[in-house]
């Protein structure tokens, strides 16, 4: 199956900069699946949102938005900006959170972490990944080492 130029971006897009599955240290033996994606670019952010809307059909509902800033900017303003680009009800916000102001001060609109908690989601990304990796290399273990196991394939 031909993936679109969006799944492919999207999918890198998550590889590089997104959350990967880990251990869920509030239970013996379980595992987070987040889908995740924090940047401070609105173009990055928007084209992850339409990747999940439209490549792994995500209901605009299932996304939450999480937005970091700094003391002293207008927390309604940036808010509603992220929410404007992302297309996410600001009721879907999580608690923003306030840095304290630092040595960057070029964000004025903070960062925006999108989030999705859907581990057969999760695992279809995955499946992506591994598709894409696997039409670029001929052995991609190399590759393919740097990932967490993924269950289903052999």
């Amino acid at each position: 199956m031909r993936l679109t130029t969006l799944a492919v971006t999207g999918i890198m897009l998550w590889w590089g900069e997104g959350a990967k599955s880990h251990p869920d240290k509030r239970w013996k033996g379980a595992r987070s699946y987040p889908i995740e994606l924090t940047n401070s670019n609105p173009a990055i952010i928007k084209l992850f949102v339409d990747f999940l809307r439209i490549e792994l059909l995500v209901p605009n509902d299932m996304l939450r938005i999480q937005v970091q800033m700094h003391e002293g900017e207008n927390q309604a303003e940036v808010e509603s900006f992220w929410s404007k680009i992302t297309g996410v009800s600001r009721d879907n916000f999580h608690q923003t959170v306030i840095r304290p102001v630092g040595k960057k001060t070029s964000k004025s609109k903070g960062t925006c972490k999108v989030r999705l908690a859907d581990k057969e989601r999760y695992l279809e990304l995955e499946s992506l990944l591994w598709q894409v990796l696997l039409e670029i290399y001929e052995d991609p273990q190399a590759i393919i080492q740097t990932l967490p196991p993924y269950e289903t394939v052999g």
